[in-house]
């Protein structure tokens, strides 16, 4: 049985088959006064009543089933202050592909009325303001000793008083019950969200690699809103008002991060609703380009405003080019050309490096095939490397679209190879191994890239239906000044004869780093030494150049 981790409003605690606590969140923290350091490791059963008590409370964990499932139970749990907390646990065991219980989920619930309505909203039982300030505060101590940011999102209802006016308010309870189903479904699985009354609901986003994700988060949710919500058979059209702070820096407690979200959300319905505002103006101003720069890319796709750039893949030792790898540029209509990594990250982080990467194959394929029916030499017999994203490799229809862009151009599929890069394959090993076998069937070449930065195993990469491995710039630039670099360089060429792979070097930048691979007998490299990536035209000549030398 697998799990899906959606996020919940309840306290959730993970044990292993061994009854061992591996997992708390923060609204277990709150709930019952334990921090992650007291639990990690520790048996669940320290939670629970002493043996002697068992006729009076029930024990599941000490009763856990063999079989994998779903099921609920009343039992008590001692706090911290040593004080009993009756609570309804609900367990669902996960285990992996043989069938073997790994670990268990149980989501936690006060029981006790009084304890529940002090702690959750009673109208979309979410957390209420008093429980969410305590996970935040908890959140905010485990951000403080693991030096990661956290995102606090204060959303208000827009109008929310004429929809009460109208329908009245059993219909606006029932509104906000749906609106909070919406939005909690647009969140990661150790995200937080609360109702902090009226129609005002808050959001915590645990360990944010960029303050500026939190727009990303806010738009989503936004977009999810879009869509009316049918009342009674009565449309309601919703948008909301969104109030963002980051800790650290926008507020010392949970107490001055809530005001200054709401501040910021004021300021929204100051200035006509519908939107989002950071509480600091560097991150808004940070924010409003990034949302500039996805508007532009979309508009990039619909305009052709991107190229293709090609750099050639040089044989060490006769110097032919072999082929080329393909690089994107963005032709922006007033910043000029754009190199990937100005763009490359937002549209990761937007989804829109699946049309991109998509167009990125197919162009390769069309400028690869007139190469070919140009007759001329030197270009009829190159063959192109595209990376593939995470994205794209994860993409159950890549095979398909893959097969759609050299079909519709006539170019065979040994023309292409694509390169994933050692961090991507390494993420799932049974599913990689499926993907590349069938990349491997239709006939394309496969080749790791960045290798040696990642973490692979030498006992995998035997199972891998790879071509070529490609070292990672990082250890070629020392390769001759740094005894470890080089050793770990000549390694990794040695490993790749040994397992008949072939092996290219990129970021080859001067005669002496040529002539030391050439010497350990690298079978291709790639880099400024050469030539950087072309435009299509100065490729070409870039290649009638070298033939008539």
């Amino acid at each position: 049985m697998s799990i899906e981790h959606k996020p919940v409003s309840g306290a959730v605690m993970i044990t292993d088959k061994e009854h061992r606590i591996i997992r708390i969140n923060a609204a277990f923290s709150a709930l019952t006064g334990y921090s992650k350091e007291n639990l990690l490791g520790q048996p669940s059963s320290l939670l629970y009543p002493e043996p002697q008590q068992a006729e009076v409370f029930e024990h599941p964990e000490l009763e856990s089933p063999e079989n994998e499932g779903i099921w609920t139970s009343h039992i008590n749990l001692r706090k911290k202050d040593n004080s009993t907390l009756n609570t309804v646990r609900t367990t669902v065991s996960a285990s992996d592909e043989q069938g073997n219980i790994t670990h268990y989920i149980h989501i936690i619930e006060a029981r006790d009325t009084e304890e529940r309505s002090s702690s959750y909203d009673q109208n979309t039982q979410l957390p209420n303001r008093h429980l969410f300030k305590g996970i935040l505060a908890q959140e905010q101590e485990n951000a403080k000793r693991q030096n990661f940011q956290l995102g606090v999102l204060l959303i208000d209802i827009d109008n929310f008083k004429v929809v009460n006016d109208s329908l009245g308010y059993s219909k606006g309870d029932a509104l906000l019950r749906l609106i909070a189903e919406r939005l909690e479904g647009q969140l990661r699985g150790n995200d937080v969200i609360a109702s902090l009354g009226s129609n005002q609901f808050a959001i915590l986003l645990a360990k944010l690699a960029h303050p500026e994700d939190a727009s990303l988060v806010t738009r989503k949710l936004m977009r999810t809103l879009e869509t009316p919500f049918d009342i009674d058979g009565q449309e309601v059209f919703v948008t909301i008002s969104t109030g963002i702070v980051i800790f650290p820096g926008d507020g010392e407690d949970s107490e001055s991060l809530l005001q200054h979200a709401e501040e910021s959300m004021y300021k929204v319905k100051s200035e006509g609703r519908n939107s989002y505002q950071f509480f600091k103006p560097s991150i808004q101003r940070s924010a409003i380009n990034r949302l500039s720069l996805e508007s532009a890319m979309r508009k990039a796709i619909e305009r052709d405003e991107f190229v293709l750039h090609y750099q050639p893949q040089v044989h060490t030792h006769t110097g032919e080019v072999l082929g080329m790898e393909a690089l994107i540029r963005w032709h922006h209509p007033e910043k000029g050309m754009m190199p990937p990594f100005h763009f490359i990250p937002v549209a990761e982080e937007t989804g829109l490096i699946a049309p991109i990467g998509e167009w990125v194959v197919h162009e390769a394929c069309r400028q690869t095939k007139a190469w070919q029916n140009s007759g001329e030499a030197g270009l009829t017999g190159l063959k192109v490397a595209v990376n593939l994203s995470a994205r794209q490799f994860s993409d159950r229809e890549l095979i398909a679209k893959i097969r759609r862009a050299l079909d519709s151009v006539g170019l065979n599929a040994n023309a292409l190879e694509m390169e994933i890069t050692e961090s991507i394959i390494m993420n799932d090993i049974n599913s990689t191994i499926k993907q590349l076998e069938l990349l491997s069937e239709m006939g394309l070449d496969l080749a790791i890239d960045d290798f040696g930065t990642g973490y692979s195993s030498l006992s995998y990469l035997k199972r891998f239906p790879i071509n070529k491995l490609k070292i990672d710039k990082s250890f070629i630039d020392n390769v001759t000044n740094s005894n470890d670099d080089a050793k770990i360089v000549a390694a990794i060429i040695g490993l790749s004869h040994n397992l008949n792979l072939n092996v290219i070097c990129e970021g080859v930048e001067d005669s002496d780093q040529h002539n030391w691979l050439k010497t350990h007998n690298c079978n291709q490299i790639q880099g400024y030494y050469f030539s950087k990536p072309l435009p299509a035209d100065e490729f070409e000549s870039y290649i009638r150049n070298k033939n008539r030398s």
